[in-house]
């Protein structure tokens, strides 16, 4: 018993070993990783809908490996010809109203210059009647380098989950000049920034949901507008007006049980005061059995600025993929007469 005694005040005199907590530069570097990351992750389904297959083939380091439905492929310029020679050169001009990839749910574990990284993916297309339809489901299985300072995909397996794919088994100029580091301030500014910019997007998601218009338009800058084809609308009463010609004003208790935004894939670019920013949304709606039912997809295409030290939307593009912006007019002016 004695014995017991002294080893357990020795424990409690014994000094308490300190875990060295990470600098700001390491937190910094962290986020930084993270967010490069993530933004590959929206690249890489970007430029694939987009059939630019060269900057796709080149989210690839040297040696990287591609595994999927097609084969296995090493090297961006095999990456490329096997895209070109199953999915087809595209036309000059091409724009993509067929189908689009979501990216979601990125799992991402980072150690040093490598990172292991799984997301999910679903793929739409277009239904005979020009509506936004999943056909294909499934995830991402990556491991990330860095090469040259920059993020690449070292390796990545397309694993399809609905309908089950086993890739396995697939179906047969000058140097520029140097330029000075950003320090830890300026790069931790830009990754909240960016923070920042994405609230905003899934925010105006959520206040046209709730049919709170004053606060869909405060998104908006002061001299803030939005353009749906050849309707645009300028200042924060223009625009919050536009709602209540659209919804009318909503009751007190007002909970919306009928239609909500899915918005995905921001693509964001800040310079200064000033950010160029791309997301896709998705309108899912209530169908005539109360089920959920994806009624419009597209993409906007958006300025914003920092105005009294706040993101906020300069200019907004609505652009309507499936259905078009003249079908969905027709079938929202049908709805109201009903």
């Amino acid at each position: 018993m004695a014995i017991r005694w002294i080893i357990v005040a020795a424990l409690l005199c014994a000094p308490t070993v300190t875990l060295a907590q990470p600098t700001l530069e390491q937190r910094v570097q962290r986020m930084e990783d993270e967010s490069a990351i993530r933004r590959m992750l929206i690249e890489y389904g970007a430029l694939l809908d987009a059939k630019d297959y060269r900057s796709y083939a080149a989210l690839f380091a040297p040696d990287g490996v591609w595994q999927g439905g097609f084969g296995t492929f090493t090297g961006p310029a095999a990456i490329e010809a096997m895209l070109v020679a199953n999915l087809g050169a595209p036309e000059a001009g091409f724009v993509n109203k067929s189908n689009f990839h979501m990216l979601t749910n990125p799992l991402i574990a980072i150690d040093g210059d490598r990172a292991q990284v799984e997301s999910k993916y679903l793929f739409w297309t277009a239904s005979p009647d020009n509506r936004p339809t999943p056909l294909l489901a499934g995830r991402y299985v990556d491991e990330f380098v860095r090469v040259g300072g920059e993020w690449r995909i070292a390796r990545r397996t397309t694993w399809g989950q609905i309908p089950f794919r086993d890739p396995n088994l697939p179906v047969q100029a000058g140097a520029a000049p140097p330029v000075a580091a950003p320090s830890s301030e300026q790069r931790l500014r830009q990754v909240e920034d960016q923070l920042a910019i994405q609230r905003v997007l899934v925010e105006y998601g959520a206040r046209i949901d709730a049919r709170d218009y004053a606060g869909y338009a405060a998104l908006f800058a002061r001299e803030g507008t939005w353009r749906n084809g050849a309707t645009v609308r300028r200042g924060r009463a223009e625009i919050e007006q536009l709602l209540v010609g659209l919804f009318g004003a909503p009751a007190a208790d007002y909970v919306n049980r009928e239609d909500y935004h899915l918005i995905s894939n921001p693509q964001i670019d800040v310079d200064g005061d000033r950010a160029i920013v791309r997301s896709r949304h998705l309108l899912v709606m209530r169908g005539a059995d109360g089920s959920p039912v994806p009624e419009l997809a597209g993409v906007y295409e958006d300025e914003f600025i920092r105005e009294d030290g706040e993101w906020k939307i300069l200019h907004r593009v609505d652009n309507p993929i499936m259905p078009t912006a003249e079908e969905w007019r027709r079938e929202m002016a049908e709805r109201r007469a009903r």
